[in-house]
Order: C-alpha cells, then structure tokens, then sequence
C-alpha cells in the first residue's frame, strides 16, 4: 500500500516545523520506503508531499503509526494535514474488468 500524505503549513511556521522533524525519527513500524517533497503553496505557504510504502498485509497497522506520527505536528499553527491511500493504474484497470497490457 501507497499512503500520501500532503501537509500545508504557513511559510514563518517552517523553523518550527523542521525542529519537530529533526526530534522525531520516522522510523514507523511496517514502513518499507518513506520520501518528502516540498513545494510552495501560493497563499497557503508550503507544501509538503510525504509518499509512505507500507508492507500491504500491514497497511492499516502502519496508517495507525503514521498517524500518530504527525499528531504533535497538530500543535503548529495553521498545519493541515490530508491522507490518502493510492492505488496503482494496473489496479484501477482491474477495476473496471480491463487488463493493462
């Protein structure tokens, strides 16, 4: 399983924001790969995409620890945080009774 998990937060909030990153390891049960990007998010400051790979037999397990992770990230005013679990296009064809050749 793919989880992405996008956070907004204020450009004056980002010194803040890389000391709490910087006291706590993502080491997180049942993450196989874990990649950050950033990016500037107009009016609303900056962006960060976190792409989380997760063992699929212990997906829901790792989206529980994944969570927790970033609950004192809630603390920093105007964070936002948004997830979502992806799914791979050879997936979607199956979906919809395709085979992706």
């Amino acid at each position: 399983m793919i989880y992405m998990i996008t956070i907004y937060y204020p450009n004056n909030k980002s010194i803040e924001l890389a000391k709490l990153y910087s006291k706590h390891t993502r080491k997180v049960p049942y993450v196989k790969k874990w990649r950050i990007f950033n990016t500037f998010a107009g009016n609303d400051g900056m962006k960060q995409y976190h792409l989380i790979y997760t063992e699929k037999e212990k997906a829901e397990d790792a989206f529980m620890e994944i969570i927790k992770y970033f609950m004192p990230f809630n603390e920093i005013e105007g964070f936002r945080i948004q997830s979502e679990a992806l799914i791979g296009v050879s997936a979607t064809y199956n979906l919809i009774g395709m085979k992706r050749e």
